[in-house]
């Protein structure tokens, strides 16, 4: 008797979408409060806010596409 091997199963796509969606979400608000805290602290105007939220927005984003270029694979 042969032995099936099962293939992995791959999320859903919408799946792994919205929960890349909700960690950008999430990564984005928490660099908004960093970066009014710092603000307030060094009485910056919004320079740290606009700084930091710059920074993780292209992170995010170099990250989604190295994740998709893995996912599509």
């Amino acid at each position: 008797m042969k032995s099936q091997k099962n293939p992995k199963k791959r999320p859903k796509a919408w799946a792994v979408l919205s929960g890349v969606a909700i960690q950008m979400g999430v990564s984005l608000y928490f660099a908004s409060r960093a970066g009014k805290a710092l603000d307030a602290h060094w009485d910056t105007g919004k320079t740290f806010t606009l700084v930091i939220l710059m920074l993780v927005l292209f992170l995010n984003i170099y990250w989604l596409i190295k994740y998709l270029e893995r996912f599509n694979s």
